[in-house]
């Protein structure tokens, strides 16, 4: 009987609709997954590839990752012992704006992997807001609910906790905001110094040289092009009669290759040292005559093509040089050369003059672009070229239409937005189509009174003075420039 009664109690407890709470002998442990994860700006920075140009270093960075990924990854854990010193190189701007190589170490002598990544990156000035919490007392109870089997709920008749749909958390723009709009003007305040001086060298450029436009097209920040800037100002003040010679009425690219591109611009890599870019600028008058080239073959390209009209237009970060520019006309030209018939069989003497298509390197995929044109990858065979524009012609006839209307009103609706909301800037990805843009721009001129609060107020959060791109994600640039997706979620929408 007294059997029967102890089994009654504990089924009833069982039963009871109140979680039953196990004190946790062990609690999440910070991995070395964990700190894998919480050290990707800090592998960012120290990647050997970035080093190509010194040996050196980049063996040094290497051998030094070795040792770190053995520290991270031993089974036992980092062991206390001899501490462990590691030497790594990291690319830095001295006070004259010249880009140099500045050495950091580190030593690893903790047993606490979270201690050890937390070190790494305050040695390297990285923010480790990101990593996460430290291992708590593994005797401490976590009240955590016993994680039962689907089969008891089954056999109580109750509902697994875990198939009940909670709704999920959705992030508003207002409300990342609120969380991110500090850190934003922080970086904006501490980069203004920058901006200005990088304003103050474009303006001297653009007037001493002649120059038509100068532009930085790459992933590095705002602090690399000043040092771009500033490398090019002293080879400036040693070669001024021989630049502006060679640049006046060009514009001028700091991006990630070097070269003329293939609308004429002047690329030079902002990882070469100044005699690099010197030595290229010595021979941009032997690009005069493939540049003049490039209209004659893009004719031949229109003329095996009924007429299609042939343009040119760069992405941001993947500039085809001119001679590059040329070996993909040529190939075009001799795929369509030998499918003349099935041409002919297809448009017969339909003139397609109000089509646009631009030839690009392999990497590119064949399709119609957000403007209308064809993307056409030099290395597809001519008669899938052909078979392409012909199943695509009305969709891509009808874009192009209504496209210069909407690029009309697409920077309509950015100034629009520019100035309802006060920003300093107003920019896209080139990835968010003008739809996607005028679409984004208009929600935001819509919920402007709730982004134009002041930051007093309970909860108030104000783009005033702010920066904004509009993108596929959040996120809040080196600059303190706020990147926002296009299709972000309002207060009204959920």
């Amino acid at each position: 009987m007294l059997k029967i009664t102890r089994l009654g109690r504990c089924l009833s407890a069982i039963c009871s609709p109140q979680p039953l709470v196990l004190t946790s002998l062990s609690a999440h442990k910070f991995t070395a997954q964990d700190a894998s994860a919480a050290l990707r700006p800090f592998f960012f920075i120290v990647h050997p590839d970035l080093f190509g140009q010194h040996p050196i270093e980049r063996s040094v960075n290497e051998n030094s990752l070795k040792c770190l990924n053995e520290f991270l990854n031993s089974p036992a854990g980092p062991r206390r012992g001899q501490p462990q010193k590691l030497v790594f190189y990291i690319r830095a701007t001295n006070s004259f704006g010249e880009e140099t190589l500045r050495e950091v170490k580190i030593t690893l002598s903790t047993t606490d992997l979270r201690t050890a990544v937390m070190k790494i990156l305050n040695c390297f000035g990285l923010s480790d807001s990101h990593v996460p919490q430290g291992d708590t007392d593994s005797y401490h109870s976590t009240n955590r609910p016993i994680d039962w089997h689907p089969s008891f709920y089954t056999a109580m008749g109750r509902e697994h906790p875990y198939n009940r749909h909670s709704r999920p958390i959705v992030l508003t723009l207002r409300g990342w905001l609120k969380m991110n709009i500090d850190r934003s003007r922080s970086h904006q305040a501490g980069m203004r110094y920058i901006q200005d001086d990088i304003a103050r060298l474009l303006h001297k450029f653009q007037a001493d040289l002649g120059l038509k436009a100068v532009r930085f097209d790459s992933a590095w920040g705002i602090q690399h092009f000043r040092g771009c800037l500033k490398s090019f100002d002293r080879l400036f003040q040693t070669h001024p009669q021989f630049l502006k010679y060679v640049l006046k009425g060009k514009t001028l690219v700091f991006s990630n290759s070097t070269g003329v591109s293939r609308l004429g611009e002047i690329i030079l890599s902002s990882e070469d040292v100044p005699q690099a870019w010197i030595k290229m600028l010595k021979s941009v008058g032997a690009y005069e005559a493939v540049l003049a080239r490039l209209p004659m073959m893009e004719a031949k390209v229109s003329k095996l093509l009924n007429g299609t009209q042939v343009v040119r237009l760069e992405k941001r970060l993947g500039h085809v040089m001119a001679e590059d520019y040329e070996v993909l006309l040529n190939r075009l030209i001799n795929s369509l050369r030998r499918c003349q018939d099935h041409v002919h069989a297809t448009f017969g003497q339909t003139d397609l003059s109000n089509l646009q298509i631009r030839v690009e390197g392999e990497s590119n995929p064949l399709m119609v672009s957000s403007l209308g044109q064809f993307i056409i990858p030099a290395s597809v065979p001519g008669t899938m070229v052909v078979d392409f524009i012909q199943e695509n012609m009305e969709q891509a006839q009808l874009i192009l239409k209504d496209i210069t209307g909407l690029l009309d009103h697409e920077e309509k609706s950015r100034v629009e937005a520019l100035q309802c909301l006060g920003l300093l800037e107003l920019q896209k990805d080139e990835s968010v189509t003008p739809a996607q843009m005028v679409s984004c721009c208009s929600r935001l001129m819509e919920e402007s009174w709730r982004l134009l609060d002041l930051p007093t107020s309970t909860g108030g959060v104000s783009l005033q003075g702010s920066r904004l791109r509009v993108s596929h994600y959040y996120s809040v640039m080196q600059d303190g420039l706020i990147c926002i997706p296009w299709d972000w979620v309002g207060e009204d929408d959920l």
